[in-house]
Order: C-alpha cells, then sequence, then structure tokens
C-alpha cells in the first residue's frame, strides 16, 4: 500500500501565508499530495472562509477569517 502524505491545514495556511497566493499545483510541489487532493483541500478551504477566490487571477490567498483560524491553530498547537 502506497504511503499517504499527511498534510495538516496548519501547513496548508502556513504556505499560503508564506507564498501569499497558491493554487492546487502549489500544495501538490510543496506537500507530494496528488491534483485532486490538492484540489479538495483548497476547496473546503474556501468553503470554510479560511481563503479567497482572486477573481480573474487562478489562485487563493488567505481571507481575514483564514488569518484569524491560522493565528487560533499556532496558539493551539494544532494537529488537524
Amino acid at each position: 500500500m502506497a504511503d499517504r502524505k499527511f498534510v495538516r491545514k496548519l501547513n496548508i495556511l502556513e504556505l499560503i501565508e508564506e507564498m501569499e497566493i497558491i493554487g492546487p499545483m502549489s500544495l501538490v510541489d510543496n506537500f507530494d499530495i496528488s491534483y485532486s487532493g490538492a484540489a479538495r483541500r483548497i476547496y473546503r478551504l474556501q468553503k470554510a472562509g479560511l481563503i479567497e477566490p482572486l477573481g480573474i487571477e487562478r489562485g487563493k490567498w488567505l481571507s481575514i477569517k483564514g488569518y484569524d483560524h491560522l493565528d487560533f491553530l499556532r496558539r493551539r498547537g494544532s494537529r488537524t
């Protein structure tokens, strides 16, 4: 059975904070996960209001709620 890469929400939000703009390929390149898995994670973060679409440009960035959640996860020492 293939090893599955476990990527925490905290890791993804920190990457977005560092890179400012991401798309699925950013997650594929940084976390070695499948494209469909990366797209699914981005979709879930967007539905939760933690990231926002950039409009015409392809990519996502952290919303104000996303920055607040990132701070919360860091303070809590998240494992999610």
